[in-house]
């Protein structure tokens, strides 16, 4: 009988430790690229609640996980690019946290926010899923390839723009 599950590919660099200290550029997608967390005009992010209560999410990382640091981000309509810098605590238990930790964290914490405001709120419903199955890192190799993945992040709205117009009015 053949074996009716395909293998996934892993998405992650092999033989890496992610857990190791380091910086990885993460990048996690709405499913079906929906756009839920706002829109883009004039090449500035305007958030919808969603959007807030995202960036809010991103920003309690660091709580969650002490040994973790989070970097330059951005919540934009379909999709969240954010650094993380981890191992930045000398307690060893919070140094096996890996990226993998951090990225189902935040899924899981948006996810069940959103829910909640869907039902009490009245926000918008997600079709289908809320998130894309998995998420996009990047290992951040030294300061110049931070510098610029930083840059790229903080011009996400603007490409965005350029490719997509003012989806405002339409």
């Amino acid at each position: 009988m053949p074996n009716q599950y395909r293998r996934r590919n892993s998405l992650r660099y092999p033989g890496y430790d992610y857990a190791q200290p380091g910086a990885v550029f993460v990048t996690i997608e709405t499913a079906a690229r929906q756009r839920l967390f706002g829109t883009v005009v004039e090449g500035r992010m305007l958030h919808s609640p969603a959007g807030t209560m995202a960036i809010s999410r991103w920003q309690t990382i660091q709580d969650r996980f002490p040994a973790v640091e989070t970097d330059t981000f951005v919540v934009m309509p379909d999709h969240v690019h954010g650094i993380v810098f981890l191992g930045t605590d000398a307690d060893e238990a919070a140094l096996r946290t890996t990226v993998g930790d951090v990225v189902r964290w935040f899924k899981t914490s948006v996810y069940a926010a959103y829910g909640t405001r869907v039902r009490e709120e009245g926000w918008p419903p997600y079709d289908g899923q809320l998130w894309h199955r998995d998420y996009y890192d990047r290992i951040v190799r030294n300061g110049a390839e931070l510098a610029a993945i930083r840059a790229y992040i903080e011009g996400n709205p603007g490409r965005w723009w350029e490719r997509h117009g003012d989806e405002s009015q339409a």
